[in-house]
């Protein structure tokens, strides 16, 4: 019995595909090089604020599964307006709610064979903002510059209103409900992964 359960072993592993990197590679975002960015509109003004992620990494399986998680802190948020960004940081209870979290998943990406090349991802995962967690769907441009140093891209929109947030006002015209997310962020494949 213990040889046949031997046999069957060798046998699958001789006939499994070989695959050129067989183990999964592991990405960090390099923070000084990444930003996400929220845009809001207000009848008389448009409002952008920007920020460093704290912390994200990424991890690409040999089968194309793409999983990403990016984490920022809500306070770091910077639209150059520090009064506007008082308000913004009371309307989203930053003190109570102090992170804004996406972890998501994308299937058939594939390492390409010359560089510099470009590769559309969708990734479909949940954004957490204001204590409120969310499905969303992240359409990227992800663009290999090399085997180990990828540029993404993203944007996509939310609504304040579903996320619980008190939309702030001016001149008693509150923001419009839309508040759109983008993302710039360069990962570098960790040594030995």
């Amino acid at each position: 019995m213990k040889s046949t359960f031997l046999a069957l072993l060798v046998a699958l592993s001789l006939s499994a595909p070989a695959f050129a990197g067989d183990e999964a590679r592991l990405f960090s975002v390099h923070l000084p090089d990444s930003e996400l960015i929220y845009r809001l509109n207000h009848k008389l003004h448009k409002v952008v604020g920007t920020a460093r992620p704290t912390s994200g990494r990424a991890r690409l399986l040999p089968d194309g599964t793409l999983q990403v998680a990016v984490r920022a802190n809500v306070a770091d948020f910077d639209s150059g307006n520090a009064n506007r960004d008082v308000h913004m940081k009371e309307a989203t209870e930053a003190k109570k709610y102090p992170l804004i979290e996406f972890k998501g998943v994308a299937s058939g990406v594939k390492v390409p064979d010359s560089f510099p090349a470009k590769v559309p991802v969708v990734l479909k995962g949940q954004l957490s903002f204001h204590g409120v967690q969310k499905q969303v769907e992240v359409p990227m441009e992800v663009l290999f510059n090399s085997a180990k140093e990828i540029t993404a891209a993203g944007r996509f929109t939310i609504s304040l209103e579903s996320y619980k947030v008190d939309r702030p006002s001016l001149l008693m015209i509150k923001v419009d409900d839309v508040l759109e997310l983008e993302t710039k962020f360069l990962l570098q494949q960790e040594e030995g992964k």
